[in-house]
């Protein structure tokens, strides 16, 4: 088997990772091939828990199957211990002949780590640079090469663009299989963030709700410029963080004093480790992200039914990359194809 089919299928694997369930992990697959058949095949598939590697260790049949054999894995196995044990010491004892691994971790704090530990140890290892890991991952890549939260704006509307019939009145606009899915996006979030008008119109919870969680609810953020909600009694914003440009109002707990608009509100989410930021706000804040050109991708919700009149939804100036039918609901996906060329350009030269 060649390097690229074995890296391939370790990418398919990756794959069947829940984004929901990894959370601030990467997704990553890993096979192992020994004599061009493939005897084991792993994922990480949970926050916290085995990571590839070892989940693949283990659909072993034997131990000393892996003797010999070459291990193919999307990302650079980890070299330091966290939740778990680190897998490029745990793979010393396998008796591997090669490592395969599809690109380099991204965080400078670990990048090369793995790949030096098992060189040192004897073991071959090859780092081919392909594309699957980053394409899997882009809010950990987003957040460890550039070090900013990777930004999807979701928003939901009618079938004729309203996201609601009254102005200042919240509206029921998606069915429940369309919310469910709104819930799987939300899980894979650190933080999400609402303007102060949709805190006061829909006291949304901005919980995870009818998805097993293997992490901490998400930060619940609201952006309150002029500090309306300085008067909400303080028990309403106890677990929310609040940005707003009114000084006497940030001197408030679990409220911060806006100094560079909405740049600086994701440069300090970024700076506190949210690594995958959601906007659920109003057309208003959506468009003042859009036009400031900070996010990553966006999220539209149609739902069949159609008001009669109302508040107007957003306009992207270009199509969807993807569409999905959900329940009733068709659910578009824009990449802002900007950001997205001007981070390839940027990629580093691979360093082994």
């Amino acid at each position: 088997m060649d390097d690229l089919t074995g890296l391939r299928l370790a990418a398919i694997a990756a794959a069947k990772a829940q984004p929901e369930q990894t959370f601030e992990n990467p997704r990553v697959g890993a096979v192992i091939v020994k004599a061009d058949q493939v005897l084991a095949v792993g994922w990480h598939e949970r926050f916290g828990g085995a990571h590839a590697e070892m989940n693949a260790f283990h659909h072993l049949g034997a131990a000393r199957d892996a003797q010999g054999a070459t291990l193919y894995v999307t990302l650079e196995p980890c070299a330091v211990r966290g939740k778990v044990a680190a897998c490029a010491e745990t793979i010393l004892d396998w008796g591997l002949a090669r490592v395969v691994i599809g690109d380099l971790d991204p965080n400078p704090a670990t990048h090369g780590l793995g790949v030096q530990k098992l060189r040192a140890a004897g073991i071959s290892v090859v780092v081919l640079d392909t594309d699957d890991s980053r394409q899997l991952n882009p809010a950990f890549y987003q957040y460890h090469e550039q070090h900013q939260p990777y930004i999807q704006l979701k928003l939901a509307q009618s079938h004729n663009g309203y996201v609601s019939a009254v102005r200042g009145q919240r509206s029921k606009i998606t069915d429940a299989v369309a919310d469910l899915d709104v819930h799987r996006q939300r899980a894979r979030h650190s933080a999400i963030i609402v303007g102060s008008e949709t805190w006061r119109i829909d006291q949304p919870r901005l919980t995870v709700r009818d998805v097993v969680l293997t992490h901490q609810q998400p930060q619940r953020v609201v952006i309150d410029r002029r500090g309306r909600l300085a008067h909400e009694p303080a028990a309403r914003l106890k677990d929310w963080l609040v940005y707003t440009e009114n000084a006497r109002f940030a001197q408030q707990e679990n409220v911060v004093l806006m100094s560079a608009g909405l740049p600086g509100i994701i440069a300090d989410l970024g700076r506190k480790g949210m690594q995958y930021v959601m906007v659920e706000g109003g057309p208003t804040l959506m468009r003042s992200f859009l036009q400031a050109q900070l996010w990553h991708e966006c999220l539209i919700y149609t739902a069949d039914r159609l008001l009669a009149n109302g508040v107007s939804g957003i306009v992207l100036p270009q199509l969807p990359d993807d569409i999905q039918r959900i329940g009733h609901t068709q659910r578009q996906r824009y990449i802002n194809q900007e950001v997205a060329t001007c981070l390839q350009a940027s990629r580093k030269p691979l360093v082994v």
